[in-house]
């Protein structure tokens, strides 16, 4: 009876498990693709929810109007709390840290400013006469990827980062306009 010794791995053994390899890796790259489109999109509108939320406390806090100031430019773009009075900048955040390929627009198209009166509700028109922004669209051109939008008080309270992909009634979906 002959000892074959097992010293290793023969070049086909090694050429399947690489053929395999690839083979996934290839079926897995849309999905990740997506995947991290999507947490782009997340990220962006997380940030913008933040500085809204940041934007609202201050008002009530300071007991004075603070607006936030919304720059959609993709890679360089952000936004920057500003008090009302001298506008002077309470915080900013910017879109470069995981959201540096996403798009946003806001509604009504071209807005860019938001304020809050000093009980935190979204004020009537901005200190520039221009009307506030009541949502804000966060997008990401990645096929399969999914949109969020970041609603901003108005007729509903707070402030809500919803899909519009579900229906009304379920809590992660858009309200009717």
């Amino acid at each position: 009876m002959s000892r074959r010794l097992s010293d290793g791995f023969t070049l086909i053994e090694i050429l399947v498990a690489l053929a395999i390899a690839v083979i996934l890796m290839l079926l897995a790259a849309p999905g990740y693709a997506v995947w991290i489109a999507d947490g782009q999109v997340r990220a962006g509108a997380e940030s913008v929810a933040a500085g809204l939320r940041y934007a609202m406390g201050e008002a009530i806090k300071r007991n004075e109007p603070v607006q936030l100031v919304l720059d959609g430019t993709t890679k360089t773009g952000g936004w920057e709390a500003q008090l009302v009075s001298d506008k002077s900048t309470l915080q900013s955040g910017f879109f470069a840290e995981g959201a540096d390929r996403v798009q946003f627009a806001t509604t009504p198209a071209g807005n860019t400013m938001v304020t809050f009166t000093a009980l935190g509700q979204v004020a009537t028109a901005n200190a520039d006469g221009s009307d506030p922004f009541d949502t804000v669209d966060v997008t990401l051109a990645v096929t399969g990827s999914r949109p969020l939008r970041v609603l901003v008080g108005g007729g509903r309270t707070g402030i809500k980062i919803c899909d519009p992909a579900w229906a009304p009634p379920d809590p992660k979906g858009c309200p009717a306009p």
